[in-house]
């Protein structure tokens, strides 16, 4: 359970649900936090879905601070970035 200390807690706490209340959200997590980092093309195997949708919806958890890339978004094109759970998400909040 995440305890709220101040306003933005509940802020954070809110934005952490919203990213999570779509269940391929619920599902990414579900992998890294099994899986550890990942590339896209992995997780979209491991949860059986497109590499498009899963990259669409990682970017959600990344704004949501819930998923971390090794790489910073304007590098994307030259690289294949890995994703894991974010450090400060690792052990609070699943």
């Amino acid at each position: 359970m995440t305890a709220v200390q101040s306003p933005m807690d509940v802020h954070r706490i809110e934005r952490t649900n919203r990213a999570r209340s779509a269940p391929i959200r619920s599902k990414i997590i579900d992998y890294l936090v099994s899986h550890g980092a990942s590339k896209v093309a992995d997780i979209s195997d491991g949860i059986a879905s497109s590499r498009g949708s899963v990259r669409y919806h990682l970017a959600a958890l990344e704004s949501a601070s819930i998923v971390r890339s090794n790489i910073s978004p304007g590098a994307r094109g030259r690289f294949t970035p890995f994703y894991g759970i974010a450090p400060e998400r690792a052990e609070s909040d699943f």
